[in-house]
């Protein structure tokens, strides 16, 4: 996971960190229960209306304690439910209330992504024995696809969230002492798919509270840590605009519960928009704001004097644009389904672009060669108890002492910035040529990311001696060799930035089918290795036409 937050009316530390008392050992269910007896009308949630300047529907803590209470006992009463039980919507919050009614009833909620392959979400719903699946919104036909291949597949639609709301329903107990829960299997979710099938991940209690753990994060003289509860501050409302389904719009979700602070959404039906990421900042007097870098891009780039009177005032052109004319602070969120987001500092705002990890609770580094400029990020298990909670990889996978996340990173060059890192990709990233010279395809792919021209671009070479790249286009029915022409000064551009051997040449760029879009993982991106057999035959074809080995 590599995403980004900015925090526009320049936010310091959202908390001061001296009272840690139960941060971390903390039920989620119990937590929503607690809040809606004591702050019943503070608003976890506000989802923008389709027309969005027609405002916002806002769901107190009250109103979805009550949704949670119903759901586990409509969940309940739903005959011939497997244990695992599943859950594929829109994007709305019902995600929340599905997720604690499951965690009260004591079933696990697997979460599919809805825009898996349905291949990938059988198999994972036969992975895990999940023999029901709940919906809601367009993903029904989905569901009754899926039905056709599972078999004894059941498929239920839920309530919408006012029924859920305002259904008279009893309060459902969750008496659980931490001890007694915190082991649980509360949710299951899986990996993207960008290196291969999906594989499911199953998430305790005790990975939930991850989140809220980060509160015991021990403070770094002079350093601002980038943990969730740095990042937004208690009552106030922050744009999350990633998917539920998600680690990071799961992980945003229980911080918000936690903390609590305030989730704003977009129009639930509808993929979000740099446009509808404007439209919600003119409205609401943001904290922060949490986005995929694409989507950063997009905005600063296509709404950039829109958005500036509300934000104040990422390719590298976005972020050096909001560092010299804003006063946000703009730092990365990095980590995965396994080890959650890496424990940081914020790094100077001259290098944004970079990550600091934490001295005490962040990750190592190993160089993946001796003369190699790329090193591995690795999490292993500290030696003080006290600190066990920082590596959630470890309750997820107890078997093991080390995880090697495959995440390479390079160190910044610059005098007394020896503890910056930036990120360079994965290690299945690397194209090895077949003159044994190896190419890191991200610095290339990563500048032209925000080219507005361009949906995607994928570098290829592997066992050829030159790279070439693959231009996915933003309008369809754009000319190839227009598009090449419109591209190919910010491709000269990005060549001057990579070794010989990593540079493109202008003859070996392919134009995409539009009829064959790029393959992406559930969090947008691009699955390398599936993209590129789909194009097997053009890229071999145009190694043949340019007589290049």
């Amino acid at each position: 996971m590599d995403s980004s937050s900015s925090a526009p009316n320049g936010t310091a530390l959202a908390h001061d960190q001296d009272d840690t008392a139960g941060h971390g050992t903390r039920l989620l269910p119990q937590v929503l229960d607690s809040l809606a007896s004591t702050d019943p009308n503070h608003v976890l949630g506000m989802s923008a209306k389709s027309d969005i300047s027609e405002g916002f529907n806002s769901y107190t803590a009250l109103q979805l304690s009550q949704a949670v209470n119903y759901m586990s006992y409509w969940l309940e009463s739903q005959p011939g439910m497997s244990h695992t039980i599943a859950y594929i919507s829109i994007q709305d919050f019902r995600y929340w209330v599905m997720e604690l009614a499951a965690i009260k009833i004591g079933h696990p909620l697997l979460l599919p992504s809805p825009k898996n392959a349905l291949p990938n979400t059988s198999s994972l719903l036969e992975g895990t024995k999940c023999s029901m699946v709940f919906y809601s919104g367009y993903c029904k036909e989905q569901c009754i696809q899926l039905k056709g291949l599972v078999a004894g597949l059941q498929i239920v639609e839920v309530p919408d969230l006012d029924e859920m709301i305002n259904t008279p329903s009893k309060h459902y107990p969750y008496n659980k002492t931490w001890e007694e829960a915190k082991d649980d299997v509360a949710m299951i979710v899986h990996t993207s798919g960008s290196t291969g099938a999906p594989k499911p991940i199953y998430y305790t209690n005790k990975v939930l509270a991850f989140p809220d753990s980060a509160y015991r994060n021990p403070s770094i003289p002079g350093g601002v840590s980038t943990s969730l509860y740095a990042m937004i501050a208690k009552k106030k409302p922050f744009l999350s605009s990633t998917p539920f389904f998600h680690l990071s719009g799961i992980f945003f979700g229980v911080y918000t519960i936690f903390c609590p602070a305030t989730s704003v959404i977009g129009p639930p039906s509808s993929p979000m928009t740099g446009k509808m990421v404007v439209e919600i900042a003119k409205r609401i007097e943001l904290d922060g704001i949490i986005m995929v870098p694409n989507m950063f891009d997009v905005v600063f780039s296509e709404y950039r004097d829109e958005i500036r009177p509300y934000l104040g005032p990422l390719a590298v052109s976005t972020g050096e644009w909001i560092v010299n004319n804003t006063n946000a602070h703009l730092w990365q969120i990095f980590g995965s389904t396994e080890v959650g987001p890496y424990f940081m500092l914020a790094p100077p705002k001259s290098h944004w672009q970079y990550m600091q990890f934490h001295p005490i609770t962040g990750p190592s580094v190993e160089q993946i060669a001796p003369d190699s400029d790329l090193y591995e990020v690795v999490s292993r298990r500290l030696s003080d108890p006290n600190l066990a909670w920082s590596r959630m990889v470890f309750d997820i996978f107890p078997d093991i002492d080390e995880w090697r996340s495959k995440d390479l990173v390079s160190r910044c060059k610059d005098p007394g910035c020896e503890n910056l890192w930036k990120y360079e990709g994965r290690v299945d990233d690397i194209i090895g040529l077949s003159n044994a010279l190896q190419v890191n395809p991200v610095d290339i792919e990563t500048s032209l990311q925000s080219h507005p021209a361009l949906r995607g671009a994928l570098v290829f070479g592997w066992d050829h001696t030159k790279c070439g790249i693959l231009l996915e286009p933003k309008d369809p029915n754009i000319a190839a060799d227009a598009l090449i022409e419109e591209v190919w000064p910010a491709l000269e551009s990005a060549n001057e930035l990579v070794p010989e051997h990593a540079r493109i040449r202008k003859d070996l760029i392919i134009v995409s089918d539009p009829e064959r879009p790029f393959q992406r993982a559930g969090k947008g991106s691009v699955v390398r290795s599936l993209t590129t057999k789909d194009y097997e035959s053009e890229i071999e074809g145009v190694y043949r036409a340019r007589g290049v080995a």
